[in-house]
């Protein structure tokens, strides 16, 4: 009987320790991060900055691997083919997800369907800006001369979001202005130059610009002011335009059928290191702003900015260029 019982305690410890170990197995190697970018820019530091505190966390490296090409495609692609053991992941921008699918009609991954989102992590605000010596000085103004020249002031705009940000600024004020569809960090290129009359760009892009005294910015596009532009005001305020609101924002995905309790574990750790001090002063010092949702906030989330976009894009027709 002694033996049996010393069984049964041994049995009824194990179905305690059993299920602990298994939750101390992820990670149990280095954790690959794709980022479907060059690297640089906001994308780049955050998430440099994430894989640091990360690394620290789980005494296994978080390595960023860089596969840009194809408007974040061929990266999305990478990640969606992988194992769903949580060791791949991908870090992206919203039109990966929200607009992806409405502006390629043979798009090789369906979102909702291949990619198991974990959270937010960041904003990346855009802002609307002129050249700071001839420009407009106040948003009102810029409306003014566009309302004055149709057709003959155009603009420019680097990402995705971006430009519908300004497809949208166009169309709910009923403007005639032309966007010059520079690549990426070149939009700022075109202002310097005069080539353009305004830019709308990621608020960490254009901040040294703007600190410099070369650009002016005229207003933030989002929903809120921007933290690190005291004294600009929103799209919504400055024009008079309640409903307006649009910015890049920054999140973390894993493969489908990830199993839910590593989602719910990265979902955990990035809460804790996006809560740091450190973290948050450094992100904002750059333009960007930290926030981060539960994996079910942030799936509602991408489905409410999917149908929005979408809607727009069937009703503008834009298409990549």
């Amino acid at each position: 009987m002694k033996a049996l019982a010393c069984v049964s305690a041994l049995f009824v410890a194990l179905l305690f320790v059993v299920p602990q170990c298994l939750g101390q197995a992820f990670p149990s190697k280095p954790v690959r991060v794709v980022i479907p970018f060059p690297p640089g820019g906001p994308t780049d530091i955050t998430i440099r900055l994430l894989a640091q505190k990360l690394s620290e966390r789980w005494s296994q490296p978080l390595v960023p691997e860089y596969r840009p090409g194809a408007n974040t495609i061929i990266g999305t692609e990478a990640v969606v083919k992988s194992a769903a053991d949580g060791h791949t992941l991908l870090f992206t921008v919203d039109s990966t997800v929200t607009t992806n699918p409405s502006l390629y009609a043979k798009l090789s991954y369906d979102p909702m369907r291949d990619l198991a989102p974990v959270t937010l992590v960041a904003w990346t605000p855009l802002a609307i800006v002129v050249k700071a010596d001839t420009g407009p000085k106040n948003l009102a103004e810029l409306i003014q001369f566009a309302r004055a020249n149709p057709g003959k002031v155009n603009f420019s705009a680097g990402s995705i979001t971006s430009r519908l940000t300004g497809e949208l600024f166009k169309r709910q004020l009923g403007l005639d202005v032309v966007l010059i569809p520079y690549a990426g960090a070149r939009a700022v290129e075109g202002l310097l130059s005069g080539d353009i009359n305004f830019l709308i760009a990621a608020a960490s892009t254009v901040l040294p610009f703007i600190k410099s005294g070369r650009f002016r910015a005229l207003a933030a596009t989002g929903g809120q002011p921007i933290r690190s532009m005291p004294g600009v005001p929103t799209v919504a305020e400055a024009a008079r335009l309640p409903d307006f609101d649009s910015a890049v924002w920054i999140g973390l995905f894993a493969p489908a059928r990830t199993p839910t309790e590593i989602v719910a574990q990265l979902h955990r750790d990035i809460v804790q290191v996006i809560a740091l001090p450190e973290v948050r002063e450094r992100l904002e010092s750059i333009g960007v702003e930290p926030e981060t949702k539960s994996p079910a906030e942030f799936s509602a989330f991408i489905r409410k900015e999917t149908a929005f976009w979408s809607q727009l894009i069937r009703q503008s027709g834009f298409r990549v260029e």
